[in-house]
């Protein structure tokens, strides 16, 4: 089974780049605590305390466990603030990664297969519970501590591949159900410090069958991994 959504062309593409990157060590945490943040606004970027394998799995557009290389590249971390030229969105952001990595840090890397652990979706037995749609338009992913919600009208390769993000391995389609649908997905986040808070809310795993019909099957297929041939461990000078 090869996954079109793990699939990474384009590798040496040519890139759009920042035009102005500061790179620093990030500065020690807490014990016990790894803290990282993200944000892009007025057309800059700040990154806290990522490592090289953040910003792969940002650049390209894959898991953290899709990337294969030595562990320095998941512990060292870096606090990174870069300014957007001038009319480029943040629609450009991977492309711009892609181009500092190569940049700053001598990034190569290649394409390899690996049998992985994967969730299938696959319809739950009573069949789907979702109203077809018209056409894909929007997709709105909203993960609280407390709760999360999907609303969307999209496919369920849309579904599958913003899952993937929020599971610990990634998801596929193999529903069979073509097209778009409406989808509205409510559930109970699985995490150690979510607040007391509204306990009625289901997990994912229920909430896909009470809510739409469907469910998550874990299975394995071969999926592409990105594996990183060199990368230096400290960046080029600012």
């Amino acid at each position: 089974m090869r996954l079109a959504m793990f699939l990474l062309p384009g590798l040496l593409s040519a890139q759009t780049a920042f035009e102005v990157t500061s790179i620093k060590p990030a500065p020690p945490q807490p014990m016990g605590r790894t803290s990282i943040r993200r944000s892009t606004d007025e057309g800059r970027l700040n990154y806290q305390n990522v490592s090289i394998v953040d910003l792969i799995a940002d650049a390209y557009r894959v898991l953290h466990r899709q990337v294969s290389g030595p562990d320095w590249l998941n512990s060292q971390r870096f606090d990174i603030v870069a300014k957007f030229p001038a009319g480029v969105s943040e629609k450009s952001v991977p492309e711009m990664l892609k181009a500092l990595l190569a940049d700053r840090f001598a990034l190569q890397l290649h394409e390899e297969s690996k049998e992985m652990s994967l969730y299938a979706i696959m319809p739950a037995k009573a069949g789907p519970k979702m109203m077809p749609a018209e056409k894909a338009g929007n997709f709105n992913s909203n993960t609280g501590k407390a709760l999360a919600h999907i609303t969307a009208t999209a496919t369920l390769a849309s579904l599958a591949d913003n899952l993937s993000g929020l599971l610990d391995r990634p998801v596929v389609d193999q529903s069979g159900l073509a097209g778009a649908w409406v989808i509205d997905l409510q559930w109970a986040p699985d995490s150690t410090d979510a607040p007391a808070g509204d306990t009625t809310a289901p997990s994912l795993f229920t909430a896909m069958q009470e809510q739409l019909g469907l469910r998550l099957v874990p299975t394995k297929g071969s999926v592409q991994i990105l594996v990183v041939d060199h990368a230096e461990k400290v960046p080029s000078e600012n």
